[in-house]
């Protein structure tokens, strides 16, 4: 007798094998991403974050340029300053006329769309404006909304994600504006009466409220980037950011940045927990600036970057792609190129555009740093040596 062969079903093959090739895919994706190494095109994601700057260093033979400067800085007295026997409904008159709204547009496709409302300060008879990093960060245009009810465009003149202090200033030639007068946070004592003025929800202008210091230096995360801020009591709703924080006397003491509300993981329901950098940190930022366009002695790697996602079925994973590279930057010099997708830096894996800053910003001018980068098919390590920006 013939010995028999087994047939299986057609349909049973076919499920086999693509159960073979489902299990096979899943096990790729989790090799290929492993280790921080990339082997297949991404979509892009996210917004371009530019680290700029222009050096040639001394120890490859070049000579270091000057910065670019502008003319100096000169705050002016202000017009808050409060004056004997003037009455708090006086003193908080002045103040608002000082507080601005700021709508910030992108660019969308062609065409520009408003992405988000702020508040800010001004701070200069000329129209040199305050506000938040994160406020005007990547805006194609800003436009600004005074109290008295005039309307402005402006031009942001500098931003530091390390403090995230931006400054903008007013385009409009001959116009002398209400500005406020700074003071001292270093004078500031636990149960100060403030006023935090901004454009609460993004739509209700110079809106007040009151409270009390309730802090001094408190460490806060704020984007991934420690800070040292004032505490208060008083009200604070989005598009407060960039506004002001007034002390009792009318003085500017601090600029709104953060707030906690919600609920913790306990349950507990946060409130009442609003923060600002205090004016004294702020004041060497706004002169930088205002005069150089940056803020001097802050490492820059010197590339432009932007977010990629590369996701399998079960994995997806996001890291900073170059975008472009400053010419005779620390990332050119090394030998980072256009399109290189940064994946570590000393061992630490950078996951986004804003981790990249924020790591950078650990370390001094000078320090050397091993940079892991996906070039196509490759696996690059170079040492970068961090250095300080000479132009915006």
């Amino acid at each position: 007798m013939d010995n028999e062969k087994i047939r299986m079903p057609a349909g049973a093959i076919i499920a086999c094998i693509l159960i073979i090739v489902f299990i096979l895919a899943g096990i790729a994706a989790v090799w290929l991403f492993s280790d921080g190494k990339l082997y297949l095109p991404g979509k892009s994601s996210g917004q371009t974050a530019a680290v700029e700057g222009t050096v040639s260093p001394t120890e490859w033979g070049f000579v270091t340029p000057t910065p670019t400067k502008r003319p100096a800085y000169t705050p002016s007295e202000g017009d808050t300053g409060a004056q004997e026997g003037e009455s708090t409904v006086d003193i908080l008159a002045n103040c608002m006329s000082t507080v601005v709204s700021i709508d910030v547009s992108v660019m969308s496709g062609h065409s520009e769309v408003v992405a988000g409302s702020g508040s800010g300060v001004i701070i200069s008879e000329d129209g040199l404006i305050v506000t938040c990093n994160h406020v005007v960060e990547g805006a194609a245009s800003v436009d600004v909304f005074l109290n008295d009810g005039s309307t402005y465009k402006a031009e942001v003149l500098g931003t530091d994600s390390v403090t995230d202090i931006a400054v903008i200033k007013l385009k409009a030639d001959g116009v002398k504006f209400p500005c406020a007068t700074l003071g001292s946070s270093e004078e500031l004592h636990v149960g100060d009466r403030v006023y935090a003025i901004g454009n609460a929800l993004g739509e209700l202008s110079n809106t007040v409220t009151e409270g009390i210091i309730s802090g001094l230096g408190r460490d806060i995360e704020v984007n991934g980037q420690s800070m040292s801020l004032l505490q208060t009591s008083a009200a604070i709703n989005e598009g407060n950011s960039g506004g002001a924080l007034f002390r009792y006397d009318g003085t500017l003491i601090g600029i709104v940045n953060a707030k906690s509300s919600g609920v913790t993981s306990s349950g507990a329901t946060i409130d009442g927990l609003g923060f600002a950098v205090p004016i004294d940190i702020a004041k060497p930022i706004i002169e930088d600036i205002v005069t150089y366009g940056y803020v001097t002695g802050r490492p820059y790697l010197g590339v432009s970057t932007k977010n990629v996602t590369f996701g399998g079925m079960f994995t997806r994973y996001t890291y900073p792609q170059v975008v472009s590279v400053v010419e005779g930057g620390p990332a050119d010099i090394a030998g980072i190129k256009e399109n290189d997708i940064i994946t570590q830096i000393n061992g630490t894996s950078i996951t986004s555009s804003t981790a990249l800053r924020v790591e950078i910003n650990k370390y001094k001018v000078g320090d050397k740093i091993t940079v892991v980068v996906q070039r196509d098919s490759q696996v690059l390590t170079f040492e970068v040596t961090l250095l300080e920006r000479t132009s915006r």
